[in-house]
């Protein structure tokens, strides 16, 4: 047997809960130590998100920490795993690369293109790995639909439509959209990252949004513009009741739905095949047992790379921009 990988998790709020249960299992990284600086948080092995309800974990099993300083004096670990709050992601990211370590950070992946330029420069210049966790990339029905859009099975893709909504989140940090981006760049940063991973970056976008709590775009509908490609629709809001994700890929030749955890499959000819992905390996066991192994291998995770993230926070910020102009905009670098 190889060497285990240690893990250390940093932000025990919805996120940190769903990350850490998902350590369970891992053949190549375990989970070692979590820290948060509020005690409370790890009285509860479970938490709310607005997709639901994350998986259990039993916090006696690991070490305890309130900051940051006295987890990396304690602790002997390889990788940290963020899940602090949006705006701590850069600066929390750059000092463990700086300290060693290799780190997977949740998404977004910064507040700004300035902060994800500064990361992406720290992992060069350290040689630490660095991974966003954009885990849509990783759910096995996103991957199989991806996977079927780059062959071109159904021929060429003419129209991409999701939708991704969810009631407001509780934790208050979210309600200011300087620290959270509002639902664009939390909840709607999901869909944008799956679209351009498959479809590269549009030439403009037209966002029409509406802003209600949190200062930022809560609810929205955003095109997308190429030169010669797909029609691409993008519906996103934090002002629903419950949570609710579709896409369809409507194709040349036939269709491609994503229900829930299903992938409804429509040939031209009226068929159609339904593949159930419920008993698979989420996507945020799979994006930790990725990285892990990148971290093994020593090489990079180019299935999920820093510059293909960095477009979609491209993308993100012109939605953003447009939103609040009432303009259709370029996407700049």
């Amino acid at each position: 047997m190889g060497r285990k990988l240690r893990a250390a998790l940093i932000g025990f709020g919805g996120m940190g809960h769903c990350h850490a249960a998902n350590y369970q299992g891992q053949k190549d990284v375990k989970l070692v130590a979590i820290c948060d600086k509020n005690p409370q948080v790890f009285e509860k092995g479970v938490a709310e998100l607005n997709f639901g309800r994350t998986g259990f974990t039993d916090v006696s099993g690991y070490n305890l920490y309130r900051s940051y300083r006295e987890l990396v004096a304690k602790e002997k670990f390889d990788i940290l795993d963020i899940c602090l709050p949006c705006p701590l992601h850069a600066r929390y990211a750059i000092r463990a690369m700086e300290d060693g370590y290799d780190v997977l950070t949740e998404k977004p992946m910064a507040r700004s293109l300035a902060q994800v330029d500064r990361m992406i420069a720290a992992s060069k210049a350290t040689g630490r790995k660095l991974m966003t966790a954009q885990v849509v990339r990783f759910m096995p029905q996103y991957r199989y639909v991806a996977d079927a859009l780059r062959e071109e099975k159904f021929g060429k893709l003419l129209r991409l439509s999701a939708r991704r909504n969810a009631g407001m989140p509780s934790r208050e940090w979210y309600r200011d959209c300087r620290q959270s981006g509002g639902a664009l760049l939390d909840l709607h940063l999901h869909d944008i990252d799956f679209a351009q991973s498959i479809l590269g970056v549009p030439e403009t976008v037209l966002c029409q949004g509406i802003t209600r709590e949190s200062g930022g775009i809560d609810d929205l509908m955003a095109s997308w513009f190429f030169g010669n490609g797909p029609i691409v629709n993008i519906e996103s809001s934090w002002c629903r009741g419950g949570f609710d994700a579709t896409l369809a890929a409507i194709c040349e030749n036939g269709t491609y739905e994503i229900i829930g955890q299903k992938v409804l499959i429509h040939s031209r000819d009226g068929k159609t095949e339904t593949l159930d992905f419920a008993k698979e390996k989420s996507g945020y066991f799979r994006e930790i047992e990725y990285f892990a192994r990148c971290v093994l291998d020593g090489t990079e995770p180019e299935f999920c790379s820093l510059e293909s993230v960095r477009r979609s926070m491209q993308v993100a910020f012109a939605e953003d921009r447009s939103a609040r102009s009432c303009k259709k905009t370029r996407v700049r670098a």
